[in-house]
C-alpha cells in the first residue's frame, strides 16, 4: 500500500493512537507511543471497477513510521470516550485516539461520520465540504473538499480492505 496523498485527506490531525489491551484491561500507546498525524482518507480498489473506500491513517511525526492502518466500515462502531479519546472497533481489534484538543477529536469524529455516511450512500465522491475549528485559526486541524481529493491506489482484496490492523503487523494485501 502506498501512502496517501495531502490532499486525499477528509480530516488530519494530531494524535496518540492508542490500542487496547484486554489482558490489562487498559490502553497502550501503538508502537511505543508519541504523536502521529492521522487521518481519514479516500482510496482506491484497483480491481473495483473504480470503487472506493476510506482509511484511518496514522503515521508517527517523529519517525515517519506508519502505527495505524484501518479500514473504515459501513458498520464502524465509533465511541467518543471523553473530549479528547475516542475509540473503534474493527472485527477483534480496538484502537483509540488521544487527541491533542476537544476540537481535534471534534474534527476527527466529523471525518468518520463523513466516510461512513458516504460509504453507507454508495458515494465516496459526495460534493460536501467538512467545516471545522480550522477555519476559526485552529492551524493543526484541517479538512479538504471531495472535489480537492486525489485518491491514491492498493494492491489488494475487497474484503482485506475491511480489516483494521496496525502497522507493525505484517498483513499481507493480495490481489485476487
Amino acid at each position: 500500500m502506498s501512502t496517501p496523498e495531502g490532499d486525499s485527506y477528509i480530516v488530519r490531525v494530531k494524535a496518540v493512537v492508542m490500542t487496547r489491551d484486554d489482558s490489562s484491561g487498559g490502553w497502550l500507546p501503538q508502537e511505543g507511543g508519541g504523536l502521529s498525524r492521522v487521518g481519514v482518507c479516500k482510496v482506491t480498489y484497483p480491481e473495483g471497477n473504480g470503487r472506493s473506500g476510506f482509511l484511518i491513517h496514522g503515521e508517527r511525526q517523529k519517525d515517519k513510521l506508519v502505527v495505524l492502518e484501518c479500514f473504515v466500515k459501513k458498520d464502524l462502531v465509533y465511541t467518543k470516550a471523553n473530549p479528547t479519546f475516542h475509540h473503534w472497533k474493527v472485527d477483534n481489534r480496538k484502537f483509540g485516539l488521544t487527541f491533542q484538543s476537544p476540537a481535534d477529536a471534534r474534527a476527527f469524529d466529523r471525518g468518520v461520520r463523513k466516510a461512513i455516511e458516504d460509504l453507507i450512500e454508495g458515494s465516496t465522491t459526495s460534493s460536501s465540504t467538512l467545516h471545522n475549528e480550522a477555519e476559526v485559526g485552529d492551524d493543526d486541524v484541517f479538512t479538504v473538499s471531495a472535489s480537492t481529493f486525489r485518491s491514491f491506489s492498493f494492491q489488494g482484496r475487497a474484503e482485506d480492505g475491511e480489516k483494521c490492523h496496525a502497522a507493525s503487523q505484517k498483513v499481507a494485501l493480495r490481489a485476487k
